[in-house]
């Protein structure tokens, strides 16, 4: 059974496992081809693809969000402007990436790259965190009160809880901070963490 470029969009914003392997099975491959042309490894072609459906779970989660291109070339083009911005990070110059199809989607796609970017450092970051760090922090991040948090937690007290929050909030930062893509950035960007 052919899927349409819509089903794929609706597989990504549902989060729908079946669709996604599907995606997975369907693109992958060329964006391997892509990715491994341009000196990366298979590791790297799939924390690409990873990150580009990040990106666009995010974009067609918008409300505006209308696919202005196919899904392949939408995906494809994500991919490529992903690796080309981690080469360039790299090397800090100008990188030329085989072009064999040119991304026509005209929506701000360096915005949300570099969203996507910041966004993998942040949950990589957390999941480095020792497990109580980061339930607590993913408690706090849920909005949860510091009753709650202390009560879950089974802290002693409130206070407490609080002066863990603020440790491990600490630990977060420092584990961005220490994240290779993270010092990559320039001094604005890095700010907005």
């Amino acid at each position: 059974m052919t899927h349409t470029d819509q089903q794929h969009i609706n597989s990504i914003r549902t989060g729908d496992n079946a669709g996604l392997h599907r995606i997975y099975r369907e693109f992958l491959p060329r964006i391997h081809a892509l990715i491994t042309q341009n000196g990366g490894s298979y590791d790297d072609a799939r924390d690409v693809f990873q990150d580009a459906l990040v990106v666009l779970f995010d974009k067609c989660r918008t409300e505006n969000f209308a696919l202005s291109s196919s899904f392949s070339t939408l995906l494809y083009g994500v991919c490529r402007n992903l690796w080309g911005n981690r080469l360039q990070k790299k090397s800090r110059s100008e990188v030329s990436l085989t072009d064999d199809l040119k991304f026509t989607d005209s929506t701000d796609i360096e915005f949300d790259l570099v969203q996507a970017e910041r966004e993998s450092i942040f949950w990589d970051a957390l999941r480095r965190l020792g497990t109580e760090c980061r339930k607590l922090l993913e408690l706090f991040f849920e909005k949860k009160s510091m009753e709650e948090i202390a009560e879950t937690m089974q802290l002693s007290s409130v206070g407490y809880a609080k002066k863990r929050k603020f440790i491990c909030k600490e630990q977060l930062i420092e584990q961005v901070k220490s994240d290779v893509r993270y010092k990559d950035w320039d001094g604005d960007a890095s700010r907005e963490f």
